[in-house]
């Protein structure tokens, strides 16, 4: 048999890999999202505005009234967030550690970061999210790649195109 050459093999392996978006079993390919959406965020239900910024590694949450306190000797903080309707919920999540944040033309931050679950048109997952002050800021919740990869495909010239609703506890 032949030796193949190294460019043979390159392109054997991109016809293969083209191939397998027909493949049963495949990967399905993300779903397309504005950049402006709305999401769900955790059991608690509450709907928010949320940019999605394929800058930013982490997403980061607008959190009020952040207090930290100690549950079964680990770090925890309760906070609360405002939907658009000005409803107020109050969120407990353990501290999975602290953010070091830097932001252009500014001091580096550290935030507390926890994981919560979120919905963003129909896609249900669990991320690592920093807790902010983002007052002042047009959105209360910033969707980093941690959570769109391998998800969504971000259209940046449109909003709102997916809807905020997932079955309860779904993981996808």
């Amino acid at each position: 048999m032949p030796k193949r050459s190294a460019l043979h093999s390159l392109f054997a392996g991109l016809a293969c890999g083209a191939a397998l978006g027909s493949v049963p079993g495949a990967m399905a390919e993300p779903r397309v999202a504005g950049w402006i959406e709305r999401i769900r965020l955790g059991e608690e239900g509450i709907i928010v505005n949320a940019k999605l910024d394929t800058g930013a590694l982490t997403s980061s949450l607008h959190a009020a009234d952040v207090r930290w306190f100690s549950r079964e000797g680990e770090n925890w903080v309760a906070f609360d967030v405002t939907d658009e309707g000005g409803r107020t919920v109050r969120f407990e999540r353990k501290v999975v550690r602290i953010s070091n944040v830097k932001r252009q033309g500014s001091d580096s931050q550290k935030r507390p970061t926890v994981l919560m679950e979120v919905c963003l048109g129909g896609i249900y997952g669990v991320t690592e999210v920093n807790l902010a002050d983002r007052t002042g800021l047009k959105y209360e919740f910033l969707v980093g790649r941690r959570f769109l990869a391998d998800r969504f495909t971000v259209d940046s010239a449109r909003m709102n195109l997916v809807a905020p609703a997932c079955p309860a506890a779904k993981k996808q």
